[in-house]
């Protein structure tokens, strides 16, 4: 009986040796951050076309900046808008220039937005989030998501 468990003991100490070494080596050959940089956001106009507001996330706590660059395309329930969004986080900071398809112009509506980042953190990544229009102490808030995409800067 005693020879058993030690042969088990021996058994399960090499799997647990061998499962050591070869984690280890997995993250030595590759060892940068893959997943994408997620980040969020609570943004309000000031004075149109000027947007304020804080970020957080992978950035850091911070706060948000934009400028909305054009509006085409207005109907009665959407709208189409070019934007910069700023991210200055504790951490990270950056630009993007962005897309955003706002759908339902009143509390409730959600937009999706794709764009890059054209300067700081990760410049040149793809990005893409979306927001829910919510009520705030600042009247109408935009509450959303802001990932920039790893791995998806063209290679120069």
């Amino acid at each position: 009986m005693k020879g058993i468990r030690t042969r088990a003991l021996a058994v399960i100490a090499a799997v647990v040796l061998l499962s050591l070494s070869l984690g280890a080596g997995v993250v030595a050959a590759d060892s940068r951050d893959h997943r994408n940089a997620e980040n969020t956001f609570t943004k309000w106009v000031t004075a149109w076309p000027a947007m304020a507001g804080i970020v957080g996330g992978d950035v850091g706590d911070g706060t948000f900046a934009g400028e909305v660059l054009s509006a085409t395309n207005p109907t009665p329930t959407s709208m189409e808008l070019n934007a910069a969004y700023h991210f200055n986080g504790s951490r990270h900071s950056f630009t993007a220039l962005v897309d955003v398809l706002q759908t339902g112009l009143d509390f409730g509506g959600t937009a999706v937005i794709t764009g890059q980042v054209t300067e700081g953190w990760l410049k040149g990544n793809l990005v893409q989030g979306g927001y829910t229009v919510v009520h705030c102490d600042q009247g109408m808030c935009f509450q959303g998501w802001f990932d920039i995409l790893r791995g998806s800067k063209t290679r120069d």
